[in-house]
């Protein structure tokens, strides 16, 4: 019922080089490692009317102060824009959640381009006790088409009875293609992660450019501080990394 009573809310709203040296194997190390040649960065996007990234609009007194403050930096990770650009039919959206009393939230994504009120997907996602940012994957029988925007919602339940309470943020999926020629160009990278992670983000697809860097942030763990810093989301880079509330260590330092 929340859900149906969200979305007409929602879519209101949503309306308005280095000379060769005689070491090859000791070269090959020193690129590897160097902070520079790591660096994935996201090119700046431009608003096109997509909610903020943070504290949803329109919700109607969350929880209560207390609870409130806990969740003031619940955080779509994400570019400025909102907008997660992704190539997959099923991709995976990642939230930073502060840590809280509450343990319960509940994921919903809709279709937008064809206004689809009833949610396409949606999930209950138990919380870690400990902050940091949670993945959701869509699961392959939520198949995005090329092209579309989605809705996707995200809140926090605060009181079971009174879903209307809930604590929420929201933001846009768009799924797009890629050029023939980058597709191919992935197909040649396969064995190198960050070099994929670069192509993807100069394409400025969002989705696939951070879920291949979180995959190999223990090899690369510059490169994930880097492309979150280019978002501003530099603060949520050491933070830990829940699959449907398993924990993934961070990179050692």
């Amino acid at each position: 019922m929340f859900v149906r009573n969200f979305l007409g809310l929602s879519l209101v709203g949503l309306l308005v080089s280095a000379p060769p040296v005689n070491h090859p194997q000791t070269a090959k190390t020193k690129v590897e490692s160097s902070p520079q040649l790591q660096a994935v960065t996201f090119p700046p996007t431009t608003s096109r009317g997509a909610p903020s990234r943070t504290r949803g609009a329109g919700s109607r007194g969350p929880c209560n102060p207390i609870i409130q403050q806990e969740l003031s930096n619940l955080t779509a990770v994400v570019p400025e824009n909102n907008i997660g650009t992704t190539v997959s039919p099923n991709p995976t959206v990642y939230l930073y959640v502060p840590q809280s009393s509450k343990r319960k939230a509940e994921f919903a994504l809709f279709d937008w381009t064809n206004r689809i009120r009833e949610p396409i997907y949606k999930v209950g996602v138990s919380l870690p006790e400990s902050p940091g940012i949670v993945k959701v994957s869509l699961p392959k029988t939520v198949e995005l088409e090329t092209n579309n925007t989605y809705v996707w919602h995200f809140g926090i339940i605060c009181d079971p009875e009174e879903r209307a309470l809930d604590y929420y943020i929201n933001g846009w999926l768009r799924r797009t293609p890629l050029k023939p020629e980058i597709e191919a160009k992935l197909k040649e990278l396969q064995e190198k992660p960050l070099e994929q992670a670069k192509l993807y983000a100069e394409s400025s697809v969002w989705s696939e450019t951070i879920t291949t860097l979180e995959k190999s942030r223990v090899a690369y763990p510059n490169a994930w501080k880097e492309l979150l810093k280019s978002v501003g989301l530099e603060d949520y880079a050491d933070s830990k990394i829940f699959d449907c509330c398993q924990e993934i260590q961070p990179a050692q330092r």
